[in-house]
């Protein structure tokens, strides 16, 4: 495996990570109305996103190198 699909693979399991944890603060939110678990809800799903536009312009360089 190259390093550049370890790096892939790696992205989307972060990406992965912080939309769940982002979606469970969320969820805890409604049930508590604590003012951090809502902004770590928001700032976690903002950092998902960024993350896979990221991985999106990652992509787009790797189809234009060569990969293996």
């Amino acid at each position: 495996m190259s390093l550049k699909i370890f790096h892939l693979i790696f992205i989307l399991v972060v990406i992965i990570t912080a939309e769940l944890f982002g979606a469970r603060e969320l969820w805890y939110y409604q049930a508590t109305r604590g003012l951090a678990t809502l902004w770590m809800g928001i700032l976690s799903l903002a950092g998902g996103l960024g993350l896979s536009v990221y991985a999106l312009f990652f992509v787009r360089k790797m189809d234009s190198s060569d990969i293996y």
